[in-house]
């Protein structure tokens, strides 16, 4: 990319902080949902349905933005 033009630049690097971002949160709730396995496992049973769907749900590792392939 040509860093002639400042604006479109720095749109482009927001852009990556924000998909980086989002990546990240995705790959913690992933590593969460597989410890939470591993302790449902560890003491004899399996997570439900609802357990599992709360631990995907959590708010603290939801974003608020779209990666860019899932703009509409």
């Amino acid at each position: 990319m040509r860093h002639e033009n400042k604006l479109d630049y720095d749109r482009a690097v927001k852009r990556i902080r924000r998909e980086n971002n989002r990546m990240l949160l995705r790959k913690c709730r992933y590593y969460m949902l597989q410890l939470a396995r591993e302790v449902a496992e560890a003491s004899g049973r399996e997570l439900t349905p609802r357990e599992h769907s709360n631990m995907l749900a959590n708010n603290k590792y939801l974003s608020d933005d779209d990666m860019s392939d899932e703009e509409v």
